[in-house]
Order: C-alpha cells, then sequence, then structure tokens
C-alpha cells in the first residue's frame, strides 16, 4: 500500500517539458525518472504503479479527435471504461483492468500540441490517490509561449 508523508512534508517536484511546452507537478514517492528517447516525456516508477508525462504533436487531428483515439485504442487493448470527460480542450478518463485502473488526463497546449500524464495504480489506492490527481490536474499547464495568462499553481501545503 502507499504510504505519502503528509502534504506539507511531502516533496512535490516540477517536470518541465520545454519540446512541447507544458508543465506537471510530480508526486511525492514518483522516482527514477526515465526520458523517452523522443524527448517527449518521462516514465516515473512509483511505489504501486506507474506515472507517464509525454506531449504529441495532433497531427492535423483535433485534440478531442486525439483523446478519442486514445481511448478507444485503449479499449480495443482490454481496458474496461469507468469514466470519460473528453471536451475541446482538456479530457479526462479512467479505465481498468486486472486490477489496475488507469487515470488519464490531458490538455491541449497550441500549435497543434497536448500534454498527458497517465497514472496506473492498484484498485485499493483509490481513495488515496484522489487528492493527488485532483492536484495533478490543475498543475498541468502550458509553459512558454503558449502559457498566457496562465497562473503558476502552488505545491499542497496542508
Amino acid at each position: 500500500m502507499l504510504v505519502l508523508a503528509s502534504t506539507a512534508e511531502a516533496q512535490w517536484r516540477t517536470y518541465e517539458n520545454e519540446r512541447h511546452g507544458y508543465r506537471l507537478h510530480v508526486p511525492p514517492g514518483a522516482e527514477q525518472p526515465v526520458l523517452s528517447d523522443s524527448g517527449d516525456g518521462v516514465t516515473y516508477a512509483v511505489e504501486h504503479g506507474q506515472l507517464r508525462v509525454h506531449g504529441t504533436i495532433l497531427m492535423g487531428r483535433t485534440f478531442e479527435e486525439e483523446a478519442r483515439g486514445r481511448l478507444d485504442a485503449a479499449v480495443a487493448d482490454g481496458w474496461r471504461v469507468n469514466y470519460e470527460n473528453i471536451q475541446p480542450r482538456t479530457a479526462t478518463f479512467d479505465m481498468s483492468g486486472d486490477g489496475i485502473i488507469r487515470y488519464v488526463h490531458a490538455i491541449e497546449i497550441c500549435d497543434g500540441a497536448a500534454a498527458f500524464f497517465e497514472y496506473d495504480y492498484h484498485r485499493w489506492d483509490v481513495k488515496l490517490l484522489r487528492p493527488i490527481f485532483k492536484h495533478m490536474v490543475k498543475s498541468l499547464q502550458a509553459t512558454g509561449a503558449c502559457a498566457g495568462d496562465v497562473a503558476r499553481i502552488p505545491y499542497p501545503t496542508d
């Protein structure tokens, strides 16, 4: 079972990807980051699963088409959809299979790009991870020229 220090003591970090122009707060316990060969993102080992953070070029597709395509591909691979909310500029869905839940959140950045995080975890950790996901969703933001007036989100402190 995942055990985290109180959020006041927890060591959140920021992962920033300059290639695609996005950032995300990475929760405590995410260790051993492995950068993708393409420079699109990173994968973190977590005590109970895996966190993948990556950007993508939409290649002429709309953001909604990209998110829907990823969800449909997961279903074709045997995942069961528990929740989905795909909007023009954001998407959130979770799915399950073999005792694992995959939580996915994505945003459209700009210039035909998007950023995703996917967090795989054991189903018994769902209540523990809800506040973590809530914060990660807020913290996934565009940076650089695409940022506009996006506010800096502070790390959780209580």
